[in-house]
């Protein structure tokens, strides 16, 4: 018979349906998931229609589905190799910012340039030294650390006191350096040197030599000039570096002195009423005794009373 199928079914009616009749079922256009057939009562013979409607009489109606229900989900397989990483994505918003670490130890107080002359120092040779400051007429500020220096047991070099003016004609002047330290200094390479405020040159200079106990004094006996303005100072000559200067009568800001120009002020420059006279004895000297604010109009004071060689005292007209 054109366009049916026979197979034997036990009489339970358990059948076995072969690979080629499910696809054929698989493949109806009814589009029904189920395979439909109708079994003959008299021998079994099993014939597949597209609807059990189409059984005759003395055929038995039966259906199955094609798929039976779906198993539940196997074991997890093994994970695979990571994948190559993506690309980073924008930067997040910053943070809070984390909290305050510990305050550091106090400083030195170190508020101005001028607090640095005389500090404790180390030379490049790792010797103990203290700072020496010299400032230029363009402003530049030259330290230098001097070996044998440093706290405790440093030497500080400073003119002490100058008599460049007496009653009547000029004698006995003067010009004394002080080691103000506590401990020796040298002289070697130390020279001290007059200045002509008029055209801001050196006319004079006497080169030292020889330690200088702490405590100690040493006296150039010479005249320097009284203009208006004039200078001394004390100069290392093997570095240029101006140890001390004073300016009388006036600044001079621009001395050259050995090829370098150099200002004799130091810090505020000394009133021209504080001066040395012509008509009582007397001297500009440092008061106290060797202090050295580098501050000029702190420093100096005139006094009836030259100390040549000996400490400072303050005497007044």
């Amino acid at each position: 018979m054109a366009g049916r199928f026979w197979l034997v079914a036990a009489a339970a009616l358990a059948v076995v349906v072969p690979a080629a009749l499910a696809a054929s079922a698989a493949t109806r256009d009814d589009g029904d998931d189920a395979i439909h057939a109708c079994a003959k009562t008299s021998n079994g013979k099993l014939r597949v229609v597209s609807a059990t409607s189409s059984c005759r009489k003395h055929e038995e109606a039966l259906t199955w589905n094609v798929r039976g229900p779906q198993g539940g989900a196997g074991a997890p397989g093994a994970a695979g190799p990571a994948g190559p990483p993506g690309p980073a994505g924008a930067q997040g918003p910053a943070g809070p910012a984390g909290p305050a670490g510990p305050q550091g130890p106090a400083g030195a107080g170190v508020t101005a340039l001028d607090d640095l002359d005389g500090i404790a120092c180390t030379t490049s040779a790792g010797e103990a030294g203290s700072a020496e400051l010299a400032t230029a007429a363009d402003g530049i500020v030259t330290i230098r650390c001097t070996a044998g220096g440093g706290e405790p047991g440093s030497a500080r070099l400073a003119i002490n006191e100058i008599d460049y003016d007496q009653a009547g004609s000029d004698h006995d002047g003067f010009v004394e350096i002080v080691n103000a330290g506590d401990a020796p200094a040298s002289l070697d390479g130390i020279a001290v040197v007059l200045v002509n405020g008029g055209d801001s040159t050196e006319y004079r200079r006497l080169a030292l030599s020889g330690p200088l106990a702490p405590g100690a004094y040493t006296v150039w006996d010479t005249d320097p000039q009284n203009g208006i303005p004039d200078g001394v100072a004390l100069v290392d000559t093997s570095t240029g570096v101006l140890l001390d200067a004073l300016s009388y009568e006036g600044p001079i800001v621009d001395a050259l002195m050995g090829g370098v120009t150099l200002s004799l002020v130091e810090g505020t420059v000394l009133p021209a009423e504080v001066a040395d006279s012509n008509t009582v004895e007397g001297s500009l000297s440092r008061i106290p005794d060797g202090r050295d604010t580098n501050d000029a109009a702190t420093d100096w004071q005139f006094t009836t009373t030259a100390t040549r060689g000996a400490a400072n005292v303050l005497t007044t007209p």
